[in-house]
């Protein structure tokens, strides 16, 4: 018996280390790709890796679905995306639907997200004014991909602050309007912080690196690996970091199919698709690393 009892507490002593281990979880942009990443929620969930993420960070779409993962239930969150984006985000008049989005964000309790409860939660958007000046300054004086991006964490401000940076954060150019955000700086106009032509960055990772305790990384694309813009890993090699693709085609051959197929496409089977995918891609690449779902622990 005391052999058993001293069995047991090494175990926990040697296995404490890994589940004290903090998580961070990336949103890339995507619009109605955004689906896809509800489904991996879900499997992070099925395995408890949902429980020890500490922070979030998210552009355009995945912005918006790291403020709806840490206010509402994964099952609220796949009826939100089931049944509401079809209806409210694309109209006869728009490809994407602002006001559709701001009945949508009105209805969640944004102020789940707040500095005493964790995940801390960022998004990125960029402001919308001397474009060219980014342009040139990104591409041809070379200060590339998050040069121009603000990242504002959604814990530590008002509601309706919350509500203008994720509205920011996916305001689309040329299909949406600019955001107005009272910054701290005078305020200014933003927009979706997934433009990394002009200095945004799609894939925000940065944002992670300024907590110390994060070991673990999950950064979740919306195209797949044939069109996403990955992420250097080399760069952030002090962290432990799981890539997940979808498995199929999000984005098309052209430009414009993937605006209309992908990134504009909020039907509801295709949202059933991308959640369904998402889920199925990250079972199997959770599984691959050594992962268990939480109901096969024995102490569970």
């Amino acid at each position: 018996m005391r052999f058993r009892i001293l069995f047991i507490s090494l175990i926990f002593i040697f296995a404490s280390p890994v589940f004290a281990q903090e998580w961070g979880l990336v949103l890339a942009g995507g619009g109605g790709k955004g689906a896809y990443q509800l489904g991996v929620w879900k499997a992070l969930e099925e395995f408890g890796l949902d429980k020890k993420i500490t922070v979030i960070s998210g552009t355009s779409v995945g912005g918006l679905n790291a403020a709806l993962f840490s206010s509402v239930s994964t099952e609220e969150a796949e009826n939100i995306w089931v049944n509401q984006v079809p209806h409210f985000l694309q109209t006869d008049q728009d490809l994407i639907s602002q006001s559709g989005l701001e009945y949508i964000m009105n209805a969640l309790p944004l102020e789940k997200i707040d500095r005493s409860h964790f995940p801390l939660v960022y998004v990125t958007a960029i402001r919308s004014r001397l474009k060219v000046l980014k342009w040139i300054d990104s591409n041809v004086l070379g200060s590339g991909i998050g040069s121009h991006a603000y990242r504002f964490c959604l814990n530590d401000c008002s509601l309706q602050k919350k509500k203008s940076c994720l509205l920011a954060t996916s305001a689309v150019p040329v299909v949406c309007d600019c955001v107005w955000i009272d910054d701290g700086d005078g305020g200014h106009y933003y927009s979706d912080g997934g433009q990394e032509s002009l200095g945004g960055d799609n894939v925000p990772i940065d944002p992670l690196t300024w907590h110390n305790r994060l070991s673990n990384v999950i950064v979740v694309y919306c195209s797949d690996k044939n069109h996403a813009r990955r992420i250097k890993v080399k760069d952030y090699d002090n962290l432990n970091i799981i890539e997940i693709f979808p498995s199929i085609d999000t984005d098309g051959d052209s430009w414009l199919e993937g605006v209309l197929d992908g990134t504009t496409n909020f039907s509801a089977n295709r949202i059933r698709l991308l959640i369904k995918t998402g889920y199925e891609d990250a079972v199997d690449i959770l599984t691959k690393r050594g992962f268990s779902r939480v109901s096969n622990y024995w102490f569970d």
